[in-house]
């Protein structure tokens, strides 16, 4: 038997053959998919790496998927950042193959191989390699564009990376690509966008090359669609509290709020109105006290939304809405708006019956928000259950009626929803009181939809300890969660010999 080193030597000589190159490679697959992992590894040490990848330089696309199938097994085997040091060279030029399948080996190897700051650093030293990957940001393939975006966001984690990326000569090739289509300006937007985020000095630095800039001057652009392409970014931007500051004290806020204006392009309105509706939910989900007192009209635009038989922006408004009540400071600073918060809810209310299912689904997905609460407050809990209380004359009896709906997504949002309640003291009074509702939820025989059963488990998990429910009820409680969700009853039966 052949030796580890003779048997890659053989595999190499037998490279160098052109015709006899697709074999070879199959042979280099399965030898490294049937070995153990050990062996695999001292053999990807051994054997040239190098003419594997001259196996790449061919328009037999055959060849091509086999050279990368074996590169990616090979240097999978190798330690992290050895293919790099090793490779570095190879590496770069695949990053310039026609063909999108190469690319993508090359970027995928790049990336695993960054786990640790020194790896990263090592890298920043093969510019031409990171201009390469920059220049993979410009490709029709998404993949190769994802990948290469996440490559240049993890260099973007240290020091040396960032300084890097700002370079005059990387800088160069970026603004370079940008100029090839408004959809490639796109992607460097939110490759800024995504490293500004993580660090105020990440952001300090992007600032001042000027990209930042470049992608606020964009919300004056006429083109309605790249202005939506913006406000996504920018919403992502203001999740991180340096960002929210830049774009307050940059007037970008009250920019984005003007877009509402009557004077406004109707269509252009329309258009944008969610993106923004989507912005100052994101940002008010966080701050919703320092949002309300600064943009009160925000909060009036999204009541009055619900109103306008635009199902789209009614969509958009209650999921901004439920995202806002989400967190106990956004319950308070929605009650601070007294009636008209009130009246909101009883529009909802109203609306239900007659709303499509998705955006009846959205609707009640904003009540369960509405009541729901994290870390418990006593105040919190009394602004749920005013809320609550508008849900009619017996608010429980329309908490039932979705629970019991024949669509599985609709049931699954009226059970959320009771889940909810469960959250507060008199919830569990509401629900003992409720004819029929225990009993509801323990029957397993009137629920087949898995996520409908694990609902109803964790609320009798919940209601299982309340001591609002006397010893019987509690008891059969426990004894449905110690059986578990999913939980089928058995019959037996027994076959009783007799005369035929």
């Amino acid at each position: 038997m052949a030796s580890r080193e003779e048997w890659c030597a053989d595999k190499i000589t037998k490279l160098l053959n052109e015709e006899l190159r697709i074999t070879t490679l199959n042979e280099i697959k399965d030898h490294f998919t049937s070995v153990p992992q050990d062996e695999a590894a001292r053999t990807a040490n051994i054997l040239q790496l190098p003419l594997v990848f001259d196996c790449l330089n061919n328009s037999n696309t055959e060849q091509v998927d086999l050279a990368c199938e074996v590169l990616s097994l090979c240097m999978n085997n190798l330690n992290l950042g050895e293919s790099t040091s090793k490779y570095g060279v190879s590496l770069e030029r695949a990053l310039t193959h026609p063909y999108a399948s190469v690319k993508l080996m090359s970027l995928t190897e790049i990336e695993r191989s960054l786990t640790a700051e020194q790896v990263i650093n090592e890298l920043c030293h093969r510019k031409t390699l990171v201009i390469n990957i920059v220049r993979c940001l410009e490709g029709d393939d998404l993949a190769v564009v994802k990948k290469s975006s996440t490559i240049l966001t993890k260099i973007a984690t240290t020091e040396m990376g960032i300084n890097l990326l700002v370079s005059s000569d990387i800088l160069v090739v970026i603004y370079e690509v940008m100029t090839a289509s408004e959809v490639i300006r796109l992607r460097v937007y939110e490759l800024v966008v995504s490293i500004s985020k993580e660090s105020e000095e990440n952001f300090i630095i992007l600032q001042s090359t000027g990209l930042v800039n470049q992608i606020l001057e964009e919300l004056d652009n006429n083109d309605i669609l790249l202005k939506m392409n913006i406000l996504e970014l920018l919403t992502q931007l203001g999740t991180s509290r340096h960002g929210y500051t830049y774009l307050e004290s940059n007037g970008i806020l009250n920019k984005m709020f003007l877009l509402f204006d009557e004077n406004q392009d109707p269509v252009a309105v329309q258009l944008c109105e969610p993106g923004v509706l989507k912005f100052f939910g994101h940002i008010a989900h966080w701050r919703p006290i320092e949002v309300l007192s600064k943009y009160p009209k925000f909060f009036d635009r999204l009541f009055s939304n619900l109103e306008t038989g635009n199902l789209t922006i009614v969509s958009v408004s209650l999921d901004t809405l439920g995202h806002i009540a989400e967190l106990n400071e956004g319950k308070i600073a929605l009650d601070s708006t007294g009636n008209k918060m009130k009246y909101a809810v009883k529009v909802i209310i109203k609306l239900l019956p007659s709303l499509p299912n998705d955006v009846r689904i959205t609707a009640l997905n904003c009540l369960e928000k509405l009541v729901k609460i994290g870390e418990y407050r006593n105040e919190i809990s009394s602004i749920s259950r005013k809320w609550y209380n508008l849900f009619g004359d017996i608010p429980m009896d329309l908490i039932v009626k979705y629970s019991k709906n024949p669509f599985p997504e609709t049931r699954v949002a009226g059970l959320s929803i009771l889940r909810a309640v469960c959250g507060h003291y008199w919830g569990h009074e509401d629900i003992r009181n409720t004819p029929g509702l225990i009993e509801f939820l323990l029957d397993r025989l009137v629920e087949s939809v898995k996520e409908c059963k694990e609902v109803k488990f964790e609320i009798i998990k919940i209601l299982s300890t309340s001591e609002v429910f006397d010893q019987s009820i509690r008891t059969r409680l426990q004894t449905y969660v110690k059986e578990g969700p999913f939980y089928v009853y058995t019959v037996t039966e027994v076959a009783v010999e007799g005369n035929d």
